[in-house]
């Protein structure tokens, strides 16, 4: 969830007695017990989800340079910091019997306050209508999002490439790691990349699973986009070598083959309903063998369509297409907090550096949110799937630290960590822990607990 400054927690601990949740947290002995023996280190422990921060490639750097080569740079960036501060805003569609209430419900409101006008004739009514209509449209603009489809025709897709692929490639660079490391035994044949763009969910699946991936199926409504990502795989010229296994389509295949891996990363957004949303949910989750990748901006816009979709994914009864969350949650229940419903999203963050063109390049974070959906029963065979993940950013203190997990029992839990409740080790993975992380252990229950603490969060003596 939101990782971005702390305007959270501070507001749980004041200068007084309060009621604090305290969970019952075990520590998982194996883990512990290799940090003791030295096998990794405690900023290593298998909690932690690398990167922390993520370079581009050199050839996709190189490959970008050759693409843009005959474009104006400067430009191009220019417009690319346009596009990234409207996709930060951006909204899905209102739906129809939604919009039509709130229009009536505008167009109500401002007969209302024009009740005791007086028309003497058909001119003093039509003036009447059209001062309503205009007053009615003049609140709409503001009420309502102007949704409309985002055409990317050859430069439009170099300006996306521009200010979008690097924050994409390390936002997939990061997910891909984190299925990587968590089910080593997981190794991809083909990839499903719906709403593919500029072909970033190939090059990430490239850091990984290069020698192993066979088929790309690569599914983007732009013939321009499409055409620029597979100049980018050439090396950035439309005469380089075509890569072997790498397909290109504007549609939605009608065939039943399935993919190892199957992503839609920022593409929901782009779609006019939430029908045609989950439709085109059904149809990904059709294809998917192991695992479905969602990934949207991390707004509350893009929080919701999220975990719109996840919630429909879990409800399917069907045996062959029973789905579980595999990541960020370690349940399979409602949100805690969607149902919290404080404006705040349930986000990620991580760190990226800007593609050297026009200056150098520069770290900037990106704020993202996600949901992997496996495919089949939850088995719980990996004791890390019911770990707590941080869901904010760890609040470290004088011998103790502050952390804030969504739990298996589908609960928002907040744990004080030391060295004197938790034991050394334990305490240091909280303590070097970031949000996005689990903490190798399992909460069991729930009690409160008188906790004096002040303002920034120290425990105070109970004296």
């Amino acid at each position: 969830m939101n990782c971005c400054p702390i305007m959270i927690a501070e507001k749980m601990v004041r200068r007084n007695i309060s009621s604090v949740p305290k969970a019952v947290l075990k520590p998982d002995q194996h883990v512990i017990e290799n940090i003791n023996k030295n096998i990794f280190t405690i900023r290593n422990h298998p909690g932690s989800m690398k990167p922390r921060s993520v370079l581009i490639p050199e050839p996709f750097i190189k490959a970008v340079v050759n693409a843009t080569a005959d474009y104006p740079v400067k430009a191009l960036l220019e417009t690319s910091e346009k596009l990234n501060r409207h996709l930060k805003g951006r909204v899905p569609p209102m739906e129809k019997e939604e919009l039509k209430e709130t229009v009536e419900k505008v167009q109500q409101k401002v007969l209302s306050r024009y009740a005791n006008v007086t028309i003497n004739n058909d001119q003093d009514e039509s003036r009447f209508r059209q001062m309503i209509h205009n007053k009615t449209q003049n609140i709409l603009r503001e009420k309502v999002y102007n949704w409309r489809p985002i055409k990317f025709d050859v430069y439009n897709s170099l300006v996306y490439l521009l200010g979008r692929s690097a924050p994409e490639y390390a936002v997939l660079a990061k997910i891909f790691g984190e299925i990587k490391s968590r089910d080593i035994d997981f190794i991809p044949r083909s990839l499903f990349d719906f709403g593919s763009g500029v072909g970033t969910a190939t090059w990430a699946a490239h850091r990984y699973w290069k020698q192993n991936i066979y088929e790309y199926f690569n599914v983007d409504i732009s013939r321009d986009i499409n055409d620029l990502a597979q100049t980018l795989l050439q090396g950035g010229t439309p005469k380089g070598n075509k890569p072997k296994g790498v397909f290109y389509r504007q549609f939605l295949p009608a065939t039943k083959v399935t993919y190892d891996i199957v992503i839609s990363a920022y593409s929901m957004m782009e779609l006019p309903s939430l029908q045609a949303r989950l439709e085109t949910v059904v149809n990904l989750w059709n294809k998917t063998g192991k695992y479905l990748v969602i990934v949207e901006q991390g707004t509350n816009a893009g929080f919701k369509i999220v975990n719109e979709i996840r919630d429909f994914i879990l409800q399917v009864k069907h045996e062959q297409n029973l789905g579980t969350v595999f990541s960020p949650c370690p349940h399979d229940d409602t949100c805690p907090r969607f149902l919290l419903d404080d404006g705040t999203p349930c986000n990620f963050e991580v760190t990226y550096f800007t593609l050297p063109l026009g200056g150098s390049s520069v770290a900037k974070k990106e704020l993202y949110s996600y949901v992997i959906l496996k495919k089949g029963k939850s088995n719980n065979t990996n004791p890390d799937q019911k770990w707590p993940r941080i869901i904010r950013p760890t609040l470290v203190r004088h011998k103790h630290c502050v952390c804030r997990m969504c739990t298996a029992n589908g609960k928002l839990e907040e744990v004080i960590f030391t060295a004197s409740k938790h034991g050394k080790a334990m305490y240091q993975c909280a303590r070097s822990s970031k949000c996005g992380d689990l903490i190798p252990a399992t909460i069991e229950e729930s009690k409160s607990q008188n906790v004096q603490s002040d303002e920034n969060g120290q425990i105070l003596d109970d004296k």
